[in-house]
């Protein structure tokens, strides 16, 4: 009874420090360092580089140290006090930390429940505290360090070798890093737009999280599906069709949902992977982010037309690639009929 109380006690924890970190990422790597520094990129470039360069060197540390992600995290809680006046050495240091822990928590993975549990506890906090100015969010990066930290401490340390492995398609991750690429130039696109603008607005942020809720719930319920990709691809067609249009309620109820429910299909992918293999899909992804941000700022934001059209002709291949194989079976099913007819 007490191992099981234990081992409870440290899932909880593990869950409350991805769930912490995870906000970090939205409420200051990705949304407020780029506020704060009014997305020059100039100034904000050092966090990509940091996290690039730190997802470099996580392949070669030694994850089943037990003092990993505690002393990364202690020196994330050390940075943020600095976080209002960050400059390039402290953005770089931020990112890199985030490189070193991000694809770490993701191997780590052993129960996918918390994952989704840890990812409604993100979204619901980030979506409620966006209001809060960047420069005003000191307070905040410090609680999640810190709540971070409490949890790298008591939590799970189950090595991240430990689990079976596998590889992941290369059409699959050509998938994933277009979905996140259309999610950061929408978001990105979205933060710059006076009319569309939707978080951090009062009207929106309770409508944001419940879509958010249940678009977790939904992907939890359908993450193994097979035709999760054909999905995602119909969720951002209608996302984008609605932000055309300009109808900002339509857009709560829908971009949220899309976002948690591509999100859980990412991740669902991603944690069984063998982790050099991880570790370069993580790499893809801040290319994907950073991208996206470019795009916004260079307001090519009709670029997405043109993913989509790419990934509807991804799903077209796989497709007749089916029904290629489909028409060879019949044919050879037909031909066995024909020579069963003749032996007989």
């Amino acid at each position: 009874m007490q191992h099981t109380l234990t081992m409870t006690f440290r899932h909880f924890a593990f869950l409350w420090l991805f769930a912490a970190e995870f906000t970090f990422y939205l409420l200051i790597l990705q949304t407020g360092v780029v506020e704060q520094h009014h997305s020059v990129l100039s100034e904000i470039w050092m966090v990509p580089a940091g996290g690039m360069i730190g997802i470099i060197l996580s392949v070669f540390a030694d994850h089943r140290y037990r003092g990993y992600l505690p002393v990364l995290l202690a020196l994330q809680l050390l940075l943020c006090v600095e976080y209002a006046d960050a400059g390039g050495p402290i953005l770089f240091a931020l990112g890199l930390i985030s490189g070193l822990t991000a694809p770490v928590l993701i191997a780590r993975v052993t129960h996918f429940s918390l994952v989704v549990v840890a990812l409604a506890l993100s979204y619901a906090m980030g979506t409620w505290f966006f209001s809060v100015l960047a420069d005003s969010r000191t307070s905040i990066a410090l609680f999640l360090s810190a709540v971070a930290l409490a949890g790298a401490l008591f939590g799970s340390v189950e090595a991240v070798y430990g689990k079976a492995k596998r590889d992941i398609s290369v059409q699959s991750a050509v998938a994933v890093f277009f979905w996140l690429l259309l999610d950061a130039l929408l978001f990105e696109t979205l933060s710059r737009d006076s009319v569309m603008h939707i978080w951090g607005e009062e009207t929106y942020t309770g409508l944001i999280i419940f879509s958010h809720l249940v678009g977790l719930a939904v992907a939890y319920r359908m993450r193994d599906w097979r035709y999760n990709s054909r999905m995602i691809l119909l969720l951002f067609t209608v996302t984008f069709i609605v932000y055309s249009t300009g109808w900002q309620w339509g857009l709560s109820l829908v971009y949220p949902f899309v976002i948690s429910y591509y999100n859980v299909i990412i991740l669902r992918r991603l944690t069984p992977l063998a982790y050099p293999v991880l570790a370069v899909m993580a790499l893809t992804l801040w290319g994907a982010s950073g991208l996206g941000l470019l795009g916004a700022l260079t307001k090519m934001s009709d670029g997405a037309w043109l993913i989509l059209g790419i990934l509807a002709a991804m799903e077209l291949s796989v497709v007749s690639e089916y029904l290629t194989k489909w028409n060879g079976n019949m044919v050879r099913a037909v031909t066995r009929l024909k020579r069963f007819d003749l032996t007989f």
